[in-house]
């Protein structure tokens, strides 16, 4: 068999190894995170609807302060 072909078939069988391998890895350590997104979800709702209210409000006034801020600076392409 030519070289060509040996390299393909190398390829392939490597890429399947690192393909078996990284599923392996991710079902065993998720990079998702769910858990911890569940368990902040759950943190979140159980905080008075006040306090959420407050969080939300800074929230969106730091978001406009920095747009502001972006607004009021010359743009470096000028």
């Amino acid at each position: 068999m030519p070289v060509s072909v040996w390299w393909l078939l190398g390829l392939l069988f490597v890429s399947a190894v690192g393909t078996w391998w990284v599923v392996w890895r991710e079902r065993r350590r998720p990079s998702s995170y769910r858990r911890r997104w569940e368990a902040e979800m759950a943190e979140w709702r159980s905080l008075p609807t006040e306090v959420q209210a407050a969080h939300d409000n800074a929230v969106l006034d730091a978001a406009e302060a920095a747009e502001n801020a972006a607004l009021a600076r010359p743009a470096a392409w000028s």
